[in-house]
């Protein structure tokens, strides 16, 4: 069994991209880019790249032996920056805490977290914290251009060479805006089991960024009749910015909050939140969660009661979803935590609150079945996923499940 801890802390083994079939896709792009890389690295060979879907991408990791020298150049990045690293990304500059005025422009660094949060902003000085070396790469910007004069500065400050995870960094700009989408295996699962289909009407409860809503309206080819909602403007504007890169224009979106989605009337036509009773086809509630799936985590500082309280919101959430999801209509549900009060447990939940919502297999089934002693019987643990590092008897899942981040899916129908 593998130690969740580790787990947690490790990095995906693979990289997944979304392909917008809406939009022309050819892939020896990205092989020529990757092939660029391998002189760079010295090495003759680039990552296994393979098409799992017709929309879904996967790259593979470099060769597990390949290692870069360290260069003695320390640059110091705060935890989020160092996890986005570890997932394949450069070094952008609100990230960067700390950088020696003696280094030059395209100098090799190397890259270290601070993992205490205890570097102030500007060292100039070699940083003596607990830090994690995170990865090597090159120099792009000075100090001038980082911490003097009030910068406030944007861009990529370290182009990553090999992060220590030795996952690729792609630049999803070498390709247009809108074509492929950077987006974790189980999230793009997601839109999978839901399955847009044209003329379909489908909610998307609390949608932002909308990255799972732009590939509804792909699966759809651009025809289902989707309604995507979020409780501010901040949050819709960034899906609505997402959707125009992605040719999208069959969605309407508002800002509203999804626990009040709805009103007590089925007469009335689907036109803006709050909706009439039993308005959809299909509903994805992507929950508000604890977030405690996603890797790598190099700090947690979730306290107990905060971790408690995202059950309660989720409740609500799906007492919303209910009342507005039509007799025979689909609800999916998905969290990206390994939480059990918000995985198996809320499905145990709300199969005995609402007993007109049938729980029916998440096909298709990438990850492993749901936890035992959490609620749900052996027959309804096979028909939700887990995606984890869990083993277990009940199925033999492709291991690429463990791959990939800590996420969780059900599907409901509702029968009456």
């Amino acid at each position: 069994m593998v130690n969740l801890q580790d787990w947690l802390t490790n990095s995906p083994n693979i990289t997944t991209f979304r392909i917008n079939k809406l939009k022309k896709f050819d892939i020896t792009f990205l092989k020529t880019y990757l092939e660029t890389q391998s002189q760079e690295l010295g090495i003759k060979v680039i990552p296994n790249i393979y098409i799992l879907r017709e929309d879904c991408l996967v790259v593979e990791k470099w060769p597990n032996d390949l290692v870069v020298e360290k260069s003695g150049n320390e640059v110091i990045v705060d935890v989020l920056c160092a996890a986005a690293v570890l997932k394949g990304a450069h070094v952008f500059a609100p990230g960067v805490l700390g950088l020696p005025s003696n280094i030059k422009l395209e100098e090799r660094v190397d890259v270290y977290a601070d993992l205490d949060g205890q570097c102030k902003r500007g060292l100039k000085v070699k940083y003596e914290g607990r830090k994690l070396y995170i990865g090597t790469g090159f120099l792009k910007m000075q100090r001038y251009h980082l911490f003097e004069n009030g910068a406030q500065p944007r861009g990529i400050a370290v182009r990553m060479l090999l992060p220590a995870s030795n996952l690729p960094v792609i630049n999803e700009e070498i390709y247009p805006e809108g074509h492929i989408l950077l987006q974790n295996l189980p999230s793009i699962v997601v839109g999978w089991v839901i399955n847009a289909k044209p003329n379909e009407y489908i909610l998307d409860m609390c949608a932002a960024p909308g990255n799972k809503t732009t590939h509804l309206g792909e699966m759809s080819d651009n025809k289902a009749l989707i309604y995507a909602i979020d409780k501010s403007d901040h949050k819709t504007n960034r899906i609505i910015k997402n959707l125009t890169a992605h040719g999208i224009n069959c969605v309407k979106v508002f800002s509203y909050d999804s626990v009040k989605c709805y009103f007590d009337s089925q007469e009335e036509e689907v036109i803006q939140p709050p909706f009439p009773l039993n308005s959809f086809d299909k509903v994805l509630l992507d929950a508000p969660c604890s977030g405690l799936g996603q890797r790598p985590q190099l700090v947690n500082k979730m306290s107990p009661k905060i971790l408690q309280s995202y059950k309660f919101v989720q409740r609500k959430l799906f007492n919303a979803a209910v009342k507005v999801l039509k007799v025979n209509g689909i609800l999916v549900y998905s969290t990206c935590t390994i939480i059990e009060e918000e995985n198996e447990m809320m499905v145990a939940w709300v199969l005995e609150k609402y007993p007109n919502l049938q729980l029916v297999p998440a096909e298709p089934l990438l990850g492993g079945p749901g936890l035992a002693n959490l609620g749900l019987n052996d027959e309804q643990r096979i028909m939700v996923q887990r995606f984890g590092p869990e083993n277990d008897v009940l199925r033999i899942a492709e291991d690429i499940y463990k791959n990939s981040i800590g996420f969780f899916i059900a599907k409901f129908i509702k029968t009456n």
